[in-house]
């Protein structure tokens, strides 16, 4: 996992026990490293105008303050490894949403960026029947990804499932990212297909399928590992070791390499 600060030209990720920095407008050789004590999962950079970035170690999840460079806290709670991590700012608040291989998305309270040990302020009910490997925040709603083939759509204001797809996908999904060009979120899976679903109708349960724009098989016979969106465009990483570019024009429903 990456994340980078555009406005200061700071590249952050974790690899095998390390969290790196590197300031690509000097020599890119250049790395600030620290060793963690586990492997780490996820790494969430909510934006340059944080002083914090988020990393999850097993069980828990670590707030690193970056301009002291030192650890600040910590957010408990979860009985499995933590998977994935967003970040959510409704109205004046903000928070850190997690999800986790003991099947559970929980909500801690990030206003202040954490500086201390922390427990959840609210679990999610019910809970996916498998590991949870991917959440993104939508337009008003969080949405997670499951090993168990299905994405959830949640409301945190009222704490409360709001709909499902199941299955979602032929396999487990393992990335989750919001397109606001269409309106849309788009969901990749293991089965190496990329699908776009409408948010409006997402998870009706007269008709499940309504929200389905497109699909397509983006890598075939191959796992596919993240998305990311940057306008119109999406990108996939997949485990055939190639990265592919699509173009999603506005108000379309077409996708193009």
């Amino acid at each position: 996992s990456s994340g980078i600060n555009a406005e200061y030209g700071v590249v952050y990720a974790i690899t095998n026990q390390s969290f790196k920095a590197w300031d690509i407008r000097t020599d890119p050789k250049t790395c600030r490293t620290t060793t963690l004590a586990e492997f780490p999962s996820a790494l969430l950079y909510p934006g340059p105008w944080s002083k914090f970035i988020y990393f999850s170690t097993g069980i828990s999840v670590r707030s690193w303050n970056i301009g002291e460079w030192c650890a600040a806290g910590v957010l408990h709670g979860h009985s499995g490894h933590v998977m994935c991590l967003e970040h959510v700012t409704i109205e004046d608040k903000k928070y850190i949403v997690t999800g986790s291989r003991d099947h559970f998305c929980k909500i801690y309270d990030a206003t202040d960026g954490i500086v201390s040990g922390r427990m959840p302020q609210a679990t999610l009910n019910p809970p996916h029947f498998d590991g949870i490997e991917c959440v993104v925040w939508g337009a008003g709603h969080l949405y997670s990804g499951s090993r168990d083939q299905t994405i959830k759509k949640w409301d945190l204001l009222k704490r409360r499932e709001k709909g499902g797809q199941r299955p979602a996908h032929k396999d487990r999904v393992q990335a989750l990212a919001h397109l606001p060009a269409l309106d849309c979120i788009v969901s990749a899976s293991r089965d190496g297909t990329v699908k776009l679903w409408r948010e409006e109708c997402f998870g009706d349960p007269k008709d499940p399928l309504k929200s389905l724009i497109a699909e397509v098989e983006a890598h075939p016979g191959s796992s596919i590992q993240d998305i990311q969106v940057s306008g119109s465009h999406l990108y996939t990483a997949s485990a055939d070791s190639t990265i592919k570019i699509w173009s999603v024009p506005d108000g379309s429903t077409d996708m193009a390499t």
